[in-house]
């Protein structure tokens, strides 16, 4: 991680930010799950879309989740964070050249400000990584899924991509640095569209998105 970081400050200096820096990021990174998880597979579902610019909602579980996105999602992409997480030396100069979206902490208008961010991003032909859950499950098992990630989405138009691990938390989880060998796959299903949907079936897809993302980081079979 280190050296990758070394290498994406050098190159942003000279070349500047946009969609050849979020790939070469992600190339990096993708390295530590070759070391972290060396039995790894990944199964994209038969309808996905790998030109179509997403949100993709990954279930989150430990620090090597970013790490696992960048080796199976295969466009450029950014993710999201709090702003605060911008004003840190190097990691917050490398985030903002990779087109990483800032949450603001006030949360007046910060769904439609999160929108036009994500909107920006998906005409740029860069999708979005965003978890669902906000924070790293302790137990292993998928938590209640937050909307406002959904909203945004539907608020830029830009479908949104179940992407869902089975395995990661036996290996490493929060709260410890050691890993213990053992099989991570990966499931990445098709876009879902947000665009026009209505609250209900907005909150529709929300559940049926994460019974799919929950079924598959328990038993690791894709679903139908």
């Amino acid at each position: 991680m280190t050296i990758s970081f070394v290498v994406l400050m050098v190159v942003s200096l000279f070349r500047g930010g946009g969609p050849k820096l979020n790939m070469l990021a992600a190339r990096l990174m993708s390295h530590c799950t070759r070391l972290g998880y060396p039995d790894f597979k990944v199964v994209y579902s038969p309808d996905f879309d790998p030109t179509e610019p997403s949100v993709f909602c990954q279930n989150h579980i430990n620090f090597m989740d970013a790490h696992t996105a960048c080796r199976v999602i295969p466009g450029p992409f950014c993710g999201m964070m709090l702003a605060w997480h911008f004003h840190v030396p190097a990691y917050g100069w490398v985030m903002s050249k990779t087109n990483c979206i800032a949450v603001p902490k006030a949360r007046g208008g910060r769904t439609e400000i999160l929108a036009a961010a994500l909107r920006k991003r998906i005409e740029q032909g860069i999708s979005v990584l965003v978890y669902p859950e906000a924070h790293r499950t302790r137990t292993g098992l998928v938590q209640p899924f937050k909307r406002g990630v959904f909203y945004m989405a539907r608020g830029a138009g830009a479908p949104v991509v179940p992407l869902a691990v089975y395995g990661a938390h036996a290996v490493n989880r929060k709260g410890t640095w050691l890993f213990r060998p053992g099989p991570v796959r990966v499931w990445v299903g098709p876009q879902h569209p947000t665009a026009g949907l209505d609250d209900a079936a907005l909150e529709q897809l929300v559940t049926t998105l994460q019974a799919k993302i929950s079924a598959f980081s328990e038993t690791g079979i894709p679903p139908e």
